[in-house]
């Protein structure tokens, strides 16, 4: 199609208010990711980034696009409004697709078990919860942070590794092994010596100096744990009865190893 001058003006005029009204759905729906299914350290480092990139490819990009390809007003009326139809129903449908899959990905606990601390997500229940608040019971935190005791019997792990495989919920997202502050602090108190020393070795102990000024907290009066997000780390911090703080930055270690000539 070749495109004259008054019909670019006029696509670009379309192309422009499509934009403007995708731009405001954009803005809601980035506050959407970014405070209330992915608030920081896991919007960097655990989905909420690539999900507002999804997001904003379909929301910012494809539409529009589509509007500036097809668009013509010298059609007659009828092709407009089924061009306008088109153009609706692909970026209603590539839309949906891209939030419900932030959605569906935003995790809706940070677990604490064993040496590991990971997040988890709705599907990874496997049916066992009906809504993600079930789990505000063991933390008033946004997503709720909770410890999970996970058994180190050989029966106990073969019951776990049964749910798992019967019933499809994974280790960290098995609830009956799931307990409250008390037992979150406990566990944490116990990692402390251990991860201190991790952090000279990953050479965060800069990000947590900045962090204790900011706070205007001692190192005697904070807990820390390292969370393991899908994109990367980052350390957790807890006062002295495990009420979650804040987070810093997880910095790896440089690479080691002979440098060839």
């Amino acid at each position: 199609m070749r495109f004259t001058k008054p019909l670019l003006i006029t696509k670009l005029k379309a192309t422009a208010v499509h934009l403007s009204m995708s731009v405001a759905v954009f803005i809601y729906l980035a506050y959407q990711i970014y405070y209330n299914w992915y608030p920081e350290p896991y919007f960097s480092i655990d989905g909420g980034w690539q999900g507002i990139r999804l997001v904003g490819a379909v929301d910012l990009v494809l539409g529009p696009f589509i509007t500036f390809l097809i668009f013509d007003l010298r059609k007659p009326r009828r092709e407009i409004l089924f061009d306008l139809l088109v153009i609706v129903t692909i970026q209603t449908g590539a839309l949906a697709y891209g939030v419900y899959t932030t959605y569906s990905q935003r995790p809706i606990a940070i677990v604490v078990i064993d040496q590991f601390v990971l997040s988890s997500t709705m599907e990874q229940y496997g049916g066992t919860l009906s809504s993600a608040s079930e789990l505000e019971r063991f933390s008033d935190q946004k997503p709720p942070i909770v410890y999970s005791d996970f058994p180190l019997d050989r029966e106990g792990i073969d019951e776990v590794q049964r749910i798992k495989l019967e019933d499809k919920v994974l280790e960290h997202a098995q609830i009956n092994l799931y307990r409250g502050r008390a037992e979150l602090k406990m566990a944490l108190l116990k990692r402390q010596m251990g991860y201190f020393d991790r952090l000279d070795s990953s050479q965060s102990r800069e990000a947590l100096e900045h962090w204790l000024g900011q706070n205007q907290k001692s190192i005697d009066e904070i807990m820390i744990v390292q969370f393991q997000g899908r994109y990367g780390n980052a350390w957790l911090v807890f006062d002295e009865e495990a009420k979650y703080l804040g987070y810093f930055r997880y910095v790896a270690p440089p690479a080691t190893g002979n440098t060839p000539e």
